[in-house]
């Protein structure tokens, strides 16, 4: 294996294991520690902003040709918008489900939304695949009915929030933007609209918080989630290519239900496990033997 692609390799799985992370971060930040989702939101958002300034500013005229309106559209789906409807969904559903749920969720939303909105048709081998996973999503939900009552609420945020992060990957095709300067102009107008509510409602009970979990939240939701993964995968698919770097997402469900079994002590049964099973290598034939090339 040449050194080229084992950096790619690496990157992708580490910014992958970051991203399996966040349902635990956030359940523990909601239900444990006191936070609440706007807290989260300027944690998000806040440092990341301070990161990615310089390449918003390096790409403001791509930015500009935009235009404010498409600019808000992308800020709702893929920034602050999705991250409220994702983060507010375990007040009612479990890490696990937040691990899996949005991620699959997503290319299936979104191999529908690119059939409609840019006219590609998927194959039927792509077709078949997307179905395995959206009946990997199902077993994972029905497994959580007995265990969790009231969890199909937030499962049906989570998939709102997969469908949402869809539509954004999307338009960002269709208006033909990178996802690096889209992604940190949305992180930029996201925290323009979440500090003024943060500050307003938020600022006391969140500074009465100890300092060090204060300092971790912003860490793993500003620092690692919203700056660092994202760069981590760029740099991946310049390395693989975005077919070989996007099989790197099945590790996010994986990772996912570890994390959640490990620190949180979530029961990981046989019916969870099939139904990730299935979704994962669905969405791994997906990426890797099906569909569009890029």
């Amino acid at each position: 294996m040449s050194p080229k692609l084992l950096v790619g390799l690496l990157l992708g799985a580490l910014a992958s294991v970051i991203w399996g992370g966040h349902a635990v971060v956030a359940l523990m930040a909601l239900n444990g520690q006191g936070f609440h989702v706007l807290d989260l939101l300027f944690c998000r958002y806040f440092p990341a902003a301070l990161i990615l300034a310089p390449l918003a500013w390096r790409a403001r005229g791509e930015i500009l040709r935009l235009g404010v309106r498409r600019l808000l559209v992308l800020s709702f789906f893929g920034g602050a918008g999705n991250f409220i409807i994702f983060v507010s969904a375990f007040h009612f559903a479990p890490a696990s489900h937040g691990a899996t749920i949005a991620p699959m969720a997503a290319p299936v939303a979104g191999a529908l939304l690119a059939w409609w909105l840019l006219h590609e048709r998927p194959t039927p081998g792509r077709i078949a695949a997307l179905a395995a996973m959206l009946t990997g999503v199902l077993i994972i939900a029905w497994d959580g009915l007995g265990l969790h009552p009231g969890a199909w609420v937030g499962d049906m945020m989570l998939l709102a929030a997969g469908s949402t992060w869809a539509v954004f990957t999307v338009l960002l095709r269709r208006w033909q933007l990178a996802a690096i300067p889209a992604s940190a102009a949305v992180t930029l107008v996201s925290l323009v609209f979440a500090l003024p509510v943060f500050l307003a409602l938020r600022i006391e009970p969140f500074l009465a918080q100890p300092v060090g979990m204060i300092l971790w939240m912003l860490i793993a939701q500003g620092v690692l989630l919203g700056s660092i993964s994202m760069l981590l995968f760029a740099r991946s698919v310049e390395l693989l290519g975005p077919t070989r770097a996007g099989t790197m997402a099945v590790l996010v469900p994986v990772t996912g239900l570890v994390f959640s079994a490990l620190i949180l002590g979530e029961p990981i049964g046989a019916v969870k496990i099939l139904g990730a099973g299935l979704a994962v290598g669905a969405m791994l034939v997906a990426v890797l033997f099906t569909g569009r090339r890029v």
